[in-house]
């Protein structure tokens, strides 16, 4: 475990749905209930919903608090009102799967492995950059927080939980000191991604694996804090890979993965 600056120890603690709305609030509990029926399919896509007066009924709401509900869906990209026409349900093109929430109502209802392959598409997309971002741009303050979380990653005995809250601590903290707030935006699909892969396949499980990974992750944080943008990009594609590999994640379905294990191979002269 790592340690603060005022030398009291740091711990991390991931709760995969903290950051869906509670259902203290009226308005909350109406977006919640709404956009996992159209997840799963009971407000089909292109459908139109049912009227407010239904709706208000359903939920046991007011009127209020049911607007402010579909405003949120409708900033989500799940739907679309029209005067005289009603509220449409949108196709998921139209969704914003960056989006904390939804992410999480899919990840409550069950990702299948094309979903998670899409996960690590994206991330092997982003997190290279933000490697190399936080290499040029890192604080000592930032080196601290991660190197703590790359501690807390080794720290025994380990849990899935313990391991899956130290790994995300880190891959934040590295977004972070990207300095660039559309990457920092992403730590949402990394929290997904972690938490389902995990499910299937933790590097807890194996002694091997969890030291393969606690030295995967140890040359990404040296290679920021010596300011090496390429290493640290390189060594971050590394580490996705290995997880996506664990998670058994089909190259086929991500395609994007398998150029980057391509494009390794010819950085480093190793085959696939």
């Amino acid at each position: 475990m790592g340690l603060r600056g005022d030398g009291q120890p740091m711990s991390f603690e991931v709760h995969p749905l903290r950051h869906l709305p509670s259902a203290r609030s009226a308005h909350d509990m109406v977006a919640q209930g709404i956009g996992r029926s159209i997840l799963e399919g009971e407000f089909a896509i292109g459908s139109t919903l049912p009227g407010d007066a239904e709706l208000m009924d359903r939920f046991g709401v007011s009127r209020t608090a049911l607007l402010e509900a579909l405003k949120t869906l409708a900033a989500k990209g799940l739907i679309e009102s029209k005067t005289r026409v009603g509220t449409k349900v949108l196709g998921e093109k139209r969704w914003n799967m960056f989006d904390p929430d939804i992410l999480a109502w899919r990840l409550q209802l069950g990702v299948d492995r094309s979903f998670l392959a899409s996960l690590f598409e994206i991330r092997q997309a982003l997190e290279p950059l933000a490697a190399a971002a936080a290499a040029h741009y890192r604080s000592e303050a930032d080196l601290t927080v991660m190197t703590s979380a790359w501690q807390a990653m080794g720290r025994q005995p380990a849990t899935r939980e313990s391991f899956t809250a130290a790994d995300l601590a880190f891959h934040r903290a590295i977004l972070d000191a990207s300095a660039n707030p559309f990457l920092r935006s992403i730590g949402s699909v990394i929290q997904v991604a972690l938490a389902t892969s995990f499910t299937i396949s933790s590097p807890v499980d194996e002694p091997e694996r969890l030291e393969e990974s606690s030295l995967q992750h140890r040359r990404v944080l040296d290679a920021i804090a010596a300011r090496d943008a390429q290493r640290a990009s390189d060594a971050m594609a590394a580490v996705i890979l290995q997880g996506a590999d664990s998670a058994r994640i089909d190259h086929a379905q991500a395609p994007g993965v398998d150029v980057t294990i391509r494009l390794l191979a010819e950085v480093t002269g190793e085959g696939p």
